[in-house]
């Protein structure tokens, strides 16, 4: 019996065992899942613009602030008592070239110039009474010289009597006595002569003198009136009416106003798109330091409001490199300050001015410069949106996602312009603007409804 109970306590496990594979193996495992077949690739909705071909001009914008064509400080050339100011010489007026500023007490050079005047003329008298004794002398001489002649030959004619003891010993002496008489005469006029003709020229030398004398007082009395040299702003006046002033003294200060000058500073890439845009034949000229000359616009705005201007890039100022900002110092160059347009908020221009608008560049506007530069190469452009902060640019071709990472060639307006031979950016192309999840390189892309 406790054999049988042993058995049966190891083979009854066994069995229940063996029934539960057997009975798995009758009924079958669990049923796979069944397969689904895998889904095509969604396409991703995104907004795209095209890229846009640009012309071969680029603006380049910079800051500027206006400041004076030149300023001419006029200084009194003649002391003297200031004799009447013009109302108009005062700081902030307006004058026009040739208006009288100044006009300091002319009577000392007015008594100068009549002192001249008669000393001229009694120098022109003096030249005629030498004249006259000049050809006094003339006529002497002409005499003089024919009774030498006759002199001589009775000299001779009694010579000739004398050997034939004809005439006395003192009758030829006297005849002798007389030739030497009229040679002695004859050498004294022809002296006198001499002497006439250097006291001419002294005398000449004089009236020349008194004339170069009465030019200069004549050159001393118009500078007592002081003019203005053209049409100008006064900046600062100096000198009072009644006030005596000492030759140089500083009078009045004019700031130029027939044009104007915008002071600026240019960064070196912006220096070589300058000059990239020369023409090839002024490539080798200049000495390095010159600027090729770039139209521009130059722009003020107060408020909302905009007014605009033609300039033209005109120069570099100074010696190179500003040290501290590593900029170059430029001067644009408007040549007619009061011809301003007002543009819209659009930057179209408006026909009729303004009657707030300002009726000239003023010195200290700051303003905006707007230079427009040829380039010779082909540029395309993207919105400025469009370039990731990663330096990207999202293409769609051919329904899939090319990432690109093209070189800026230049930034205006609200685009990004890029050179078209080297960016891989063609005119075909649309580019993905807009934020993206996770984007791949070939991943699919579709556009999405407007």
């Amino acid at each position: 019996m406790t054999l049988l109970k042993n058995t049966l306590r190891v083979l009854l496990p066994l069995l229940l065992l063996g029934l539960g594979v057997g009975g798995f193996l009758v009924l079958g495992g669990p049923k796979p899942p069944p397969r689904k077949a895998a889904e095509a690739p969604r396409a991703i909705p995104v907004h795209t613009v095209p890229v846009e071909r640009e012309s071969g001009r680029i603006e380049i914008e910079v800051d500027g602030v206006v400041v004076p064509l030149r300023e001419v400080t006029l200084a009194a050339e003649v002391p003297g008592r200031v004799l009447r100011k013009s109302e108009a010489c005062n700081e902030g007026q307006f004058v026009r070239k040739g208006d009288v500023l100044f006009e300091i007490d002319p009577r000392d050079y007015e008594l100068d110039v009549a002192r001249l005047e008669r000393e001229l003329a009694q120098a022109a008298v003096a030249i005629e009474e030498a004249d006259a004794e000049i050809d006094q002398n003339a006529t002497s001489i002409d005499l003089a010289r024919r009774q030498v002649e006759l002199a001589h030959r009775e000299a001779i004619r009694i010579e000739g009597l004398k050997a034939g003891k004809i005439v006395t010993e003192s009758e030829h002496d006297r005849a002798v006595r007389e030739e030497l008489t009229a040679t002695n005469s004859l050498t004294m006029l022809e002296g006198q002569k001499r002497v006439l003709a250097k006291r001419r020229n002294r005398l000449l030398e004089g009236h020349a003198l008194a004339g170069s004398l009465l030019e200069r007082a004549k050159l001393d009395l118009s500078r007592t009136r002081v003019v203005a040299p053209g049409d100008g702003v006064v900046v600062e006046d100096k000198v009072e009416q009644d006030s005596f002033v000492a030759k140089g003294a500083a009078l009045v200060t004019i700031e130029d106003t027939s044009a104007a000058e915008v002071r600026t500073n240019l960064r070196m890439d912006e220096v070589a798109r300058v000059w990239s845009g020369r023409p090839a034949a002024e490539g080798g000229n200049g000495h390095g330091h010159e600027i090729p000359e770039v139209p521009a616009k130059v722009v003020f705005s107060i408020g909302e409001k905009r007014y605009e201007w033609d300039g033209m890039l005109s120069r570099q100022e100074g010696r190179g490199l500003d040290e501290k900002t590593r900029t170059l110092p430029c001067r644009v160059r408007v040549a007619a300050p009061g011809k301003v347009r007002a543009l819209d908020r659009y930057g179209a221009e408006l026909q009729d001015l303004p009657a707030d608008a300002p009726r000239s560049l003023l010195r200290g506007m700051f303003v905006e410069v707007w230079l427009q530069v040829e380039v010779p190469e082909p540029l395309v452009s993207v919105p400025q949106d469009a370039v990731r902060p990663s330096g990207d640019v999202f293409v769609m071709r051919d329904g899939k996602l090319s990432i690109l990472r093209p070189r800026p060639f230049h930034a205006a307006a609200g685009r990004i312009l890029f050179d078209e031979r080297d960016s891989g950016l063609t005119p075909d192309d649309r580019i993905v603007v807009g934020q993206m999840s996770n984007p791949r390189d070939g991943m699919v892309i579709t556009e999405a409804s407007p």
